[in-house]
């Protein structure tokens, strides 16, 4: 279910929509204009957000917890905090959606209304969801649905839970729980009257069908993902104003994808249909939709590959070309975007023979790969750190309501012992039973207090335990990070090199065999990316536990060495590899032997796997 995840990357619902101001939003503002009513504020905050602009969210927001504060309705109190949450959670601001949360389940905490509990519990969800912790979204979202399923008196909250928990059971590639929470959520979105919930969850459905289509083929699985695929796009039109027109484009886009991936494009009415469907997107989204240089060079890469596939390659480099302008002129980088066209446009370069641009564009996505690394290591530690945040949070809750409760059992013994006293002022008979009363009760005050010192002590000591602990298993993926940098440069620089001598070869005019080397690099691909499984899946630590056995300081080209002679590549296709002389391999490995200071009988093979 893995390209069910794939498409799955474009649908997320809650990251959606213009800027542009539509018809919908003017009329709930003028609505608000005239009636402060809740539902108003909640339903223009979530047309803002749907719009990507936050600020507006925001202020409206603020404006609606100002509202139902004055009107002391936790309800919609907790609503609003949950729609502040959310906001900061998609501008990425952790830290202020964790105290907006806190605001809510504060606000939750004081009411005894179980739907207010619910809603606090839904900010809670989408936290999580967005701090990647999919077993507690899991156990909210179980949760809220426990309690509104049975009288479905609030679809809009069952919608939402429904949703999430496509999103998680579509990335544990379980396809018959994903397939009923789609359709579950497209029913409750339907009945709350969120269109553009709806449509997100017609994608949804889209998404899912495919998977058994793979598997079994059958053609019915196929029409009904057109027909959802159709159907999330059409609302954009039967409701203006409250569909997103990104939720729109995303959806015909993933149209196109569908009929690129399963209909033969040589047919002129599919090609039509994409040519038609896609130039309707780039209509849409040059009516002010912000940030839509992402939308429109996917569009022109779809068209570029469309026509690529035809063998018109002219045309195919033309709207390579459009896309490419369209994201170097954006405000924002869009990595994963241009990763794939930088990509496309060196394999049609390298198709029409134009090395030394397919090199370049080599160049670029290597950088662009780098810049991506960044920025997804960035994004990574932000979660970590949010992650690490709730877990603190959460047991600081604990350890408050374990205090409260020894404080209510210390409360419960001092009026016992107040009642012993008063007792024995008028009992004096029965001193000596009210005395050794006492004496026990006081027992087990120390006894408690002591425990709940143990208990500060072994929270301590399991604080720093797991302290230690994320840090060594951050310490692990920093190094499984670098030891794949350093084995995607190895089959780089083996491109650079082999890109290198073609040139030289073709700019002294000597025969070359094209095909030939295509084939061989083919095969080499292949043993490369074996061993690039099996060194980053089995051995992670192979090159940082090299260069701890080394008695001398090794180079980048001696671990390329240790890596294939890890692998038992003999001495012929280490050669083929690096393309030098075999007698320069069983040099190397003689220096190697001196590096690793092994003596003659001692099989450098069996070492480097012995300490692997």
């Amino acid at each position: 279910m893995k390209s069910v995840v794939t498409v799955l990357g474009i649908l997320i619902l809650f990251f959606t929509d213009t800027r542009a101001q539509n018809v919908y939003i003017d009329s709930l503002k003028k609505e608000l204009t005239a009636t402060r009513s809740a539902n108003l504020y909640f339903k223009l905050t979530e047309a803002y957000r749907y719009n990507d602009d936050y600020e507006q969210a925001a202020a409206t927001a603020k404006g609606y917890v100002a509202m139902a504060d004055a009107q002391k309705n936790n309800l919609e109190k907790v609503k609003a905090y949950g729609l502040l949450t959310h906001i900061q959670l998609n501008k990425g601001d952790y830290k202020l959606a964790q105290q907006y949360l806190d605001s809510a389940e504060t606000t939750a905490a004081i009411s005894k209304d179980r739907l207010v509990t619910d809603y606090a519990l839904l900010a809670k969800a989408v936290f999580y969801y967005n701090i990647d912790n999919n077993d507690v979204l899991v156990t909210l979202c179980q949760q809220i649905l426990k309690d509104v399923e049975p009288s479905r008196k609030d679809q809009f909250l069952m919608a939402k839970c429904y949703y999430y928990l496509y999103t998680v059971y579509t990335t544990y590639n379980d396809f018959s729980k994903s397939l009923n929470y789609a359709g579950k959520a497209a029913v409750s979105a339907a009945a709350a009257g969120d269109q553009n919930l709806l449509s997100s969850a017609y994608s949804a459905l889209a998404v899912v069908y495919p998977y058994r289509y793979d598997k079994e083929k059958k053609q019915a699985d196929l029409d009904t993902t057109i027909y959802y695929s159709k159907a999330a796009g059409d609302l954009f039109f039967q409701y203006p104003g409250k569909v997103a027109a990104h939720t729109y484009a995303l959806a015909r886009m993933n149209l196109c994808s569908y009929y690129l991936k399963y209909y033969p494009t040589d047919d002129p009415l599919i090609r039509q249909a994409i040519t038609d469907t896609l130039q309707s997107v780039l209509r849409v989204v040059a009516k002010g939709l912000a940030d839509n240089e992402d939308i429109i060079a996917s569009c022109y890469g779809i068209l570029g590959a469309m026509a690529k596939r035809a063998g018109d390659f002219n045309q195919a480099k033309g709207y390579y070309l459009q896309a490419k302008q369209a994201l170097d002129t954006a405000d924002k980088p869009f990595y994963h975007t241009r990763n794939t066209l930088l990509s496309d446009m060196a394999a049609l370069c390298a198709a029409e023979g134009d090395y030394q641009k397919a090199y370049d564009l080599e160049k670029e996505l290597l950088n662009n790969n780098t810049k991506l690394f960044d920025e997804d290591q960035a994004l990574m530690v932000n979660k970590l750190e949010a992650q690490y945040q709730a877990a603190k949070k959460e047991q600081e809750v604990q350890v408050l309501k374990d205090r409260a409760r020894s404080q209510q059992k210390a409360q419960r013994l001092y009026f016992g012992l107040a009642g012993i006293g008063l007792l024995g002022a008028f009992f004096m008979f029965r001193s000596y039973h009210f005395n050794l009363k006492y004496s026990v009760e006081r027992e087990k005050k120390l006894e408690a207090e002591q425990h709940d010192a143990q208990t500060r002590l072994r929270l301590q000591e399991e604080e720093r335990a797991r302290l230690k602990a994320e840090q060594e298993l951050m310490e692990l993926q920093q190094q499984k990070l670098r030891d794949e940098i350093m084995i995607s440069q190895l089959q780089v620089q083996h491109k650079n090199e082999l890109l290198w001598q073609l040139k030289e070869k073709l700019r002294e005019e000597q025969p070359v065999n094209i095909q030939q080397i295509i084939r061989d690099e083919g095969l080499l691909d292949g043993d490369f990316e074996k061993a690039r499984f099996r060194i980053q899946e089995v051995h992670p630590n192979f090159f940082k536990n090299v260069q701890e056995r080394s008695v001398q300081k090794l180079t980048s080209l001696d671990l390329k060495y240790c890596a294939y002679l890890y692998l038992g590549m003999d001495t012929k296709q280490i050669a083929g590899l690096l393309h030098v002389e075999p007698k320069s391999v069983r040099m190397t490995k003689y220096r190697l032997k001196q590096k690793f200071d092994l003596d003659k009988e001692t099989d450098l093979i069996i070492f480097l796997k012995g300490i692997a």
